[in-house]
């Protein structure tokens, strides 16, 4: 009776064991190449900058049916693409099945950052800004990557050092102030009349504020330039 028991349990084993081969398991190692191969080609459309890239362990214990087809590797709508996120792997054969992997795509970007703390109301010059690399995906939102973006630029607010420089962080100085004594320049064709005036607002580079012709009373809207004159075009 043991012995029949005995070879009743092998001959079990064995048919499972030969139904797993016969129907397949798709191996982990194949679903992460996979996953590795697909968000490889993605990051380098979009990005062209070469990328960190870790797919994440899965369980051990998936038992997944072997494909009869090539995995399909997808990014899930409306998912990021750097940083860390999931990739969705299905197969769309004859015995159909998804699952989402777990990825984190890491760019460096070279961006301006500030050399020191600098405080509020400060005019950025080159020794103020510096290069650093910073993982893209944690990057905030308008940062920079030349320093003539930021040369010459007026700080908002107090920035620590080595603190990201952001379009929102800066803005035009204002060169002229509200009541200074200006030249304004009225230009007509080939020709270019000069005349005092007083600024009626304060003025950054290209604002276009309202002066008073110290002469004739008026009051005209004109451009502040680079150089502190106010071009009026006739």
């Amino acid at each position: 009776m043991q012995k029949s028991l005995t070879i009743m349990c092998l001959t079990w084993l064995v048919c499972n064991i030969s139904g797993a081969h016969a129907g397949g398991v798709q191996s982990i190692d194949s679903i992460r190449k996979a996953a590795r191969q697909f968000i490889t080609e993605h990051t380098k459309t979009v990005y062209q900058q070469p990328a960190e890239i870790n797919i994440g362990k899965l369980d051990s214990r998936l038992r997944l049916r072997q494909c009869n087809l090539p995995l399909d590797v997808y990014l899930p709508t409306g998912s990021r693409d750097l940083g860390r996120f999931t990739l969705g792997v299905r197969c769309s054969g004859q015995k159909p099945w998804s699952l989402h992997v777990p990825v984190t795509v890491t760019i460096y970007q070279k961006v301006i950052v500030t050399a020191r703390s600098l405080p509020r109301g400060k005019i950025l010059t080159g020794n103020d800004l510096k290069f650093a690399k910073h993982d893209k995906s944690k990057l905030p939102a308008g940062y920079m990557d030349e320093l003539t973006e930021g040369v010459g630029m007026e700080l908002k607010r107090q920035l620590s050092n080595g603190a990201p420089l952001t379009t929102s962080m800066i803005r035009k100085p204002k060169i002229i102030k509200r009541g200074q004594r200006v030249s304004i320049i009225a230009r007509a064709g080939g020709m270019e009349v000069r005349m005092a005036g007083k600024a009626m607002a304060h003025g950054a580079v290209g604002d276009r504020i309202r002066v008073l012709n110290l002469k004739s009373k008026k009051k005209i809207e004109g451009t502040v330039t680079p150089s502190g004159d106010i071009r009026v075009d006739i």
